[in-house]
């Protein structure tokens, strides 16, 4: 442990070193962030902070492979793919640079950060196999494909919670602990490595990011983390060619990929129209999307409504630091203790997600309560009760088979014919109590 202390502390002093520098540089540059009515900050703040991360963890880890004290063998560096990894992460890096100077169009972006993806994907690390609660899925000829959109949406996410100051630095930072307990209890010591040194180099910008920041990560800095973060997360268990448990990165990275699947989400209820009636032209249409986009930025992303309580910026990249550590700890203990129910602590976090997400007061998300769906209940053919109550069966049936497969882990057969001999009983009890509850 005593080595990955030091370089931990080497990588730490060094970025804090060199975070001024780049600071210098970037306002030479011009390359500064100038407030407007979407962003938080109110003074005008240089950028390009990830390089001055990009620069320390590639050093440190150069250097590091030199030294006879760190016990590293000689092929380390090829063993961990570092060539390729260099190579990959320089492209994300410059693509963001050039986005943090002058905008880029989405399609250009997911071009290079698919190339990056790929040149992960071909010669360094693949999702050769997802382990899930229920199955274990082989990919074959779809490892690629799937890796490329790990990488790809990982690396997204992280950009996208870059939205306060030292958010996504310090969510990384805590990530990066994850990944390090995780690689040390899997005898991954690769891994390892990268995650204490990302970690260290991290910690360093941070004293300038964090708020009131006079420093950004940027575009440049936000997508190399998540290329790394992407990258770990995929070697955190094994070494080699990847066979994951899935959860295991999920979970760890938790923060970022809720805040990214509800912006979605959120673009996509608030352009879903469930139904309209043109008189004109005697034409109905159901559930059409009319201006969607999911590259639409707006200033309704978690820490944004956290804000809008009243919440201070220090006290949201607080509460969201936790959130981090508890989802970093259930992904390290779930590797610690291999009795977990993944079923059940999926289910926990969903419930608790769920919880969070509706006192943040979205209303695209309150489809059932702002009578979004009333219009569609009007029709003639749904408005029959018929219809209504088979649609209840099926539901009804659908949530009792998943309460078996809940509880047995997936493995459904010892329980089939207890599930089917016990259903009709459920359906008869559930719609009788519906129906004198006057839901009909």
């Amino acid at each position: 442990m005593l080595k990955y202390l030091i370089l931990f502390l080497i990588a730490s002093v060094f970025s804090f070193l060199l975070t001024p520098l780049m600071r210098s540089i970037a306002i030479k540059l011009g390359a500064i962030d100038q407030p407007d009515e979407r962003k938080i900050h109110s003074q005008p703040t240089p950028r390009l902070g990830g390089f001055s991360i990009f620069v320390t963890f590639n050093l440190i880890l150069l250097l590091s492979s030199r030294f006879v004290f760190f016990h590293f063998p000689l092929n380390f560096l090829q063993e961990i793919k570092f060539g390729w990894l260099l190579v990959a992460s320089a492209i994300v890096l410059g693509l963001g640079a050039l986005d943090d100077f002058r905008r880029m169009p989405p399609s250009v972006k997911f071009s290079f950060q698919i190339i990056a993806g790929l040149i992960v994907a071909l010669t360094s690390y693949r999702i050769d196999v997802i382990s899930l609660p229920f199955a274990n899925l082989h990919l074959g000829t779809w490892s690629i494909p799937v890796t490329v959109f790990w990488v790809v949406a990982i690396t997204n996410a992280i950009n996208l919670l870059d939205g306060l100051d030292g958010l996504a630095a310090g969510t990384s930072f805590i990530v990066c602990l994850a990944m390090f307990g995780i690689s040390l209890i899997n005898q991954n010591i690769g891994i390892a490595l990268l995650s204490v040194i990302l970690a260290g180099s991290i910690l360093g910008f941070l004293k300038y990011n964090f708020h009131p920041a006079s420093i950004f990560l940027g575009d440049s800095g936000a997508y190399f983390l998540g290329f790394i973060l992407s990258v770990l997360s995929l070697q955190g268990g094994l070494k080699g060619t990847t066979t994951i448990a899935i959860l295991i990165p999920i979970i760890a990275l938790g923060l970022p990929i809720i805040d990214t699947l509800l912006a979605m989400f959120r673009r996509l209820l608030k352009s879903l129209h469930i139904m309209e009636v043109d008189q004109e032209k005697n034409v109905v249409k159901f559930f059409y999307l009319d201006g969607w986009s999911m590259f639409k930025a707006d200033r309704e992303h978690i820490h944004h409504r956290l804000l809008q309580i009243g919440f201070t910026q220090k006290k949201t990249v607080m509460i969201l630091y936790g959130v981090s550590l508890i989802l970093g700890g259930l992904a390290l203990s779930s590797v610690y203790f291999k009795n977990i129910n993944y079923a059940l602590l999926l289910t926990a976090i969903g419930v608790a997600s769920y919880i969070g997400i509706s006192k943040l007061g979205y209303s695209e998300i309150q489809i059932l309560s702002n009578g979004a769906l009333l219009p569609l209940f009007n029709t003639p053919v749904v408005n029959r009760r018929i219809l209504r109550v088979f649609v209840d069966i099926a539901i009804i049936s659908f949530s009792y088979y998943f309460a078996f497969l809940l509880r047995y882990e997936g493995d459904f057969a010892l329980v089939k014919n207890y599930y089917l001999s016990t259903l009709p009983l459920v359906l008869v009890t559930k719609t009788i109590i519906f129906h004198f509850a006057g839901l009909y």
